[in-house]
């Protein structure tokens, strides 16, 4: 009885070849289905991300995209005369006013110049439909800042950089933190 039931008589040997190539084929066919589905789901989550990334562009920006306050981390390398430069790092609170003019405080932490508190600043900006912009900052006894930034996150966050004067070389994040 045991050994019998090792060996499969010649009519339950072609049963078992035909539900093992049945099973087979289902298995394949639930692979072709879970592999279509699987490339579906990828390519709407796909399709959104690049929804979602070129959202801003496709509503278009505008001076109105930046208002309120923003909190910005700085750092970089600025120009102190003709010759010095310093290594900085900053923090400030910028607020916009939707048409093109800002104003600030800030603080800074320099290399050379120690650190500089609650230092007042006002600015004008100009925002593309794209979501790119230029801004001029004006600080007390400083030549103007012209910097580029982009606006990302439907408006929540700008990243900056400074353009001129030619030795500076600084970056800025800008976070929304009010309406």
């Amino acid at each position: 009885m045991f050994a019998r039931s090792l060996v499969p008589h010649a009519g339950e040997d072609r049963t078992v070849r035909r539900v093992s190539r049945a099973i087979t084929a289902h298995c394949k066919g639930a692979a072709l289905l879970v592999t279509f589905g699987l490339g579906v789901a990828a390519t709407m989550v796909l399709a959104q991300g690049a929804v979602s990334a070129n959202d801003d562009a496709h509503r278009g920006c505008s001076n109105r995209t930046l208002r309120g306050d923003y909190g910005i981390l700085v750092s970089g390398v600025r120009a102190l005369g003709p010759t010095v430069t310093e290594t900085f790092i900053g923090t400030a609170i910028r607020t916009y006013d939707g048409r093109g003019n800002f104003e600030q405080i800030d603080n800074s932490h320099g290399t050379v110049t120690g650190a500089v508190t609650n230092s007042p600043g006002v600015g004008t900006y100009t925002v593309n439909a794209n979501c790119s912009g230029t801004s001029t900052l004006f600080l007390p006894g400083a030549p103007p800042i012209e910097t580029s930034f982009v606006i990302v996150d439907h408006g929540d966050e700008v990243k900056d950089i400074v353009m001129s004067p030619a030795p500076n070389l600084v970056t800025a994040v800008l976070t929304r933190v009010g309406p």
